[in-house]
């Protein structure tokens, strides 16, 4: 499998500099999603569709990602998980682990589609999504940004999905350079 892209862009862009960073990004690579929070407008999130992306709201009540016809919705707290997966029966549930094994495998037992790891924060010294993959087919998100530099330490534990590094952000042209140093450092 392909590792794709993870797109999270910082809640107070502009969103007029939010999808012109977007497409430029996808223009450049294969990103599969992006995190937004839920004060994005309905036409962004057409727009952001559009572009063959996965649009998932961070930390939302899940009516909200039906008002917005959103894909779905991360949460980063386990107590909202089982309600949030009955309200969302045909969208994606994502949860954001931090690097909590525990709180990984709850989220598994609550059936997310996928789990997020801040995988630059390790403890005891064993990757976390390398162990996640060994112990699941559920896909990981590799949560902490990654440049090209970081990608030798990070692709051997085979992550499903990269967050690019927030550079990104800045104009369309930090997008495209951004994503064209992570392909070709995948390569």
């Amino acid at each position: 499998m392909t590792t794709r892209f993870f797109l999270v862009p910082p809640d107070t862009i502009a969103e007029n500099l939010l999808l012109a960073c977007t497409k430029a990004a996808c223009a450049a690579a294969d990103c599969a999603s992006i995190l937004v929070t839920e004060s994005i407008s309905p036409e962004a999130v057409q727009q952001l569709q559009s572009l063959g992306l996965a649009v998932i709201l961070r930390d939302a009540e899940p009516r909200k990602v039906h008002h917005l016809k959103a894909d779905g919705l991360q949460l980063s707290t386990l107590e909202n998980l089982m309600d949030a997966r009955k309200a969302l029966k045909n969208e994606n549930l994502g949860f954001l682990a931090g690097v909590s094994r525990h709180a990984a495998m709850e989220a598994a037992d609550a059936s997310v589609d996928y789990v997020a790891f801040n995988q630059t924060k390790q403890f005891q010294g064993e990757p976390i999504i390398g162990w996640w993959q060994d112990v699941t087919s559920l896909p990981a998100v590799a949560f902490d940004p990654v440049d090209g530099e970081q990608l030798s330490t990070l692709s051997p534990q085979k992550p499903d999905f990269i967050r690019p590094s927030d550079q990104m952000w800045q104009d369309e042209a930090s997008a495209r350079d951004v994503m064209t140093k992570l392909v070709a450092a995948m390569k």
